[in-house]
């Protein structure tokens, strides 16, 4: 799909563009200019939208500048965890160069003399935390989950349990046939963390081969080593290979805290999580004793 020509846009219209793809879970870069030095096309304050096939609502200016900042918006949404950043253009006759004033060549061949700074915010879906089950363990585990942060889907099979009174906070509640719909319809994206907590094997591995069959980051499996590694062989079998070759699979769940209790276990599987979400380090903060010491002193 070609990007879309420039075109005028209201702030509303904008955001309304904003809002729209926010709730289809897409991803777009908000372009604002931030400040101008001498002549510049677009006052502080003027707005562009970039989605990822380059296509935008508003305008930065138009020319050699808008491209730059397109480019620079959809190279932003590519890379792997590409976050915002202001970046600053000469608007100088120097070529055909287009690259930001940072940049090895920091012209733009435009003939208005000035430079202009851009803040291109990076909008990116919100990590959903995808439960299956309603549990004593996913009550808990949803629980926590909203305390961090994580907005939390909860399906389960059974309408008792797949309630706005057991899950107050979740983002969302649905009860689906499992057998039927494995993912309950929701679709599991690059951003998701999906959670399988079922109430019996057959309906955990159908989830289970479901979810690695789609995009989700991050996909865990509660239960012993060896329902674990019946399940495990019972996919293999069918798909032909090993689930444990899937990076994105944790099964059994959790990290290994010593968790007996639905509220110690749902601990254990939030903190393998935040720490993968948050590319943290599985190590003790405190400071060593001799440092500690010396502190004291």
């Amino acid at each position: 799909m070609s990007p879309s020509p420039p075109r005028p846009s209201t702030d509303g219209e904008l955001f309304q563009e904003a809002a729209r793809r926010s709730a289809a879970r897409e991803p777009f870069v908000i372009c604002t200019v931030t400040g101008t030095v001498r002549s510049a096309p677009r006052d502080a304050g003027a707005k562009m939208l970039v989605a990822p096939d380059g296509g935008i609502r508003g305008t930065v200016g138009g020319g050699p500048l808008e491209a730059v900042v397109i480019e620079e918006a959809v190279r932003l949404l590519q890379a792997p965890g590409g976050g915002s950043r202001e970046r600053r253009f000469a608007l100088t006759t120097a070529g055909d160069a287009a690259q930001p004033i940072d940049a090895p060549s920091g012209e733009l061949g435009m003939k208005c003399g000035g430079e202009v700074s851009v803040f291109l915010d990076v909008v990116r879906p919100q990590p959903r935390l995808l439960l299956y089950g309603a549990g004593h363990v996913g009550e808990r585990v949803a629980a926590i989950a909203c305390e961090v942060g994580l907005a939390t889907v909860v399906v389960d099979d059974r309408p008792q349990f797949a309630s706005r009174d057991r899950f107050p906070k979740a983002a969302e509640i649905r009860c689906a046939d499992l057998s039927a719909a494995p993912l309950g319809g929701v679709v599991p994206d690059a951003q998701d963390f999906v959670v399988i907590l079922t109430r019996c094997h057959a309906l955990d591995e159908g989830v289970l081969e479901a979810a690695l069959g789609s995009a989700a980051r991050y996909v865990g499996l509660i239960g012993s080593k060896r329902k674990v590694a019946v399940i495990l062989r019972s996919i293999a079998r069918r798909a032909g290979r090993d689930p444990r070759q899937d990076p994105r699979l944790h099964a059994p769940i959790g990290l290994r805290l010593g968790d007996k209790t639905p509220g110690e276990i749902a601990i254990a599987i939030l903190a393998e999580i935040l720490l993968l979400k948050s590319g943290g380090v599985l190590a003790h903060s405190k400071l060593p004793a001799k440092e500690s010491h010396l502190r004291r002193a």
